[in-house]
């Protein structure tokens, strides 16, 4: 039986891979494209991509989001014509894991690599390195950056309750302070305010149960959907639902029944690769230090996520550190430099 917050969210059966599909097949590197982001989104990541190719055989296949038609993307191909992509259209409603979902139904090729829209490659040969992982005996699914977070803690730790993060994080009122200055940057808030903090917490409780009961406590690992790569045949043997609502992306991104927690359920493992094509288990991934630990000096695929935090001062990096690792966080202090200018000049 369904538990209720479950019970409006209509089930997703993808087909299987086409029996001709072979592992030699090249990589399908699915990118989406919002016409909402602009042009020049699109450019980043395509020079991204050509400053650091992706050292394996692959089709590059750009899902273009909220296009009226082929004509109104034209500029958009236009620069990207030197990658030979695919481009497939869709309208621009949900979120991107329900058109990574969208793309594989209608495609099925062999395997995938997903990456979003604000996604940028750091190294020559980021692709081959998270298919080389993929390879590997009993691997479900590979990405540049994983997390132990907890959506669970998280809930009761804000609302003063027993929780996990009550001995990770900071007072409170602290955790408020730079999470607002984090809001004010990204444009989310103009300043600070009671006013919006309760909007925000009102706007939320329809979630609560699922949040409370659908999501386990701190540690929760869990594959971070910005950019990896599975097969066609794993997707198909997951219980998937059509995504509708940020609620459904979070609760198979890292629920309890996200991709990770289905497919070690199935016997696969779920490994972090860092720029330099080591691999990493759930249990080790603070050590690659890929995402909001130290500089993130092994991060292989930069986002808006690892440049926030790349791009805070260190009470914000300690925040973000230990609501990722908890005891294990081990924030750096800020450079001058970061990994993540390829993301930020964009």
């Amino acid at each position: 039986m369904r538990p209720p917050w479950a019970r409006h969210r209509r089930p997703l059966v993808l087909p299987g891979p086409p029996s001709q599909a072979s592992s030699t097949d090249p990589v399908c590197l699915v990118h989406i494209v919002r016409k909402v982001n602009g042009l020049s989104w699109l450019q980043g990541f395509a020079d991204a991509l050509r400053a650091h190719p992706p050292g394996t055989d692959h089709e590059l296949v750009l899902a273009m989001k909220g296009f009226s038609s082929p004509g109104q993307a034209r500029p958009y191909l236009d620069e990207v014509a030197d990658l030979a992509p695919e481009a497939l259209f869709f309208e621009d409603r949900g979120f991107d894991l329900g058109t990574y979902f969208a793309v594989a139904r209608r495609l099925r090729r062999h395997r995938y690599c997903f990456v979003k829209c604000q996604c940028r490659p750091l190294v020559d040969g980021w692709l081959a390195k998270l298919d080389a992982a993929l390879d590997r005996p009993g691997v479900g699914q590979a990405g540049s950056t994983g997390s132990w977070a907890s959506l669970h803690s998280w809930l009761m730790y804000s609302t003063g309750l027993p929780s996990a993060y009550r001995s990770l994080l900071p007072p409170r009122q602290a955790v408020r302070e730079v999470i607002a200055a984090m809001q004010v940057e990204q444009g989310v808030i103009e300043q600070p305010s009671a006013a919006h903090s309760i909007r925000m917490r009102l706007r939320t409780l329809p979630n609560v149960p699922e949040e409370l009961l659908g999501f386990r406590p701190f540690p929760a690992p869990h594959m971070r959907l910005t950019a990896f790569v599975i097969t066609h045949a794993a997707l198909s043997e997951l219980r998937l639902f059509e995504i509708h609502a940020k609620g459904d992306t979070l609760a198979l991104e890292s629920g309890r029944q996200s991709l990770t927690a289905q497919l070690q359920r199935m016997g696969c493992t779920s490994l972090v690769v860092d720029r330099a094509g080591s691999v990493y288990e759930p249990e080790q991934w603070h050590r690659s230090r890929t995402f909001m630990q130290g500089d993130q000096e092994g991060l292989l695929v930069a986002e808006n996520h690892t440049l926030c935090y790349s791009e805070g001062d260190l009470a914000r990096r300690r925040f973000l550190s230990s609501s990722a690792w908890g005891s294990f966080a081990d924030p750096a202090a800020p450079r001058e430099d970061s990994l993540d200018a390829a993301l930020r000049a964009a």
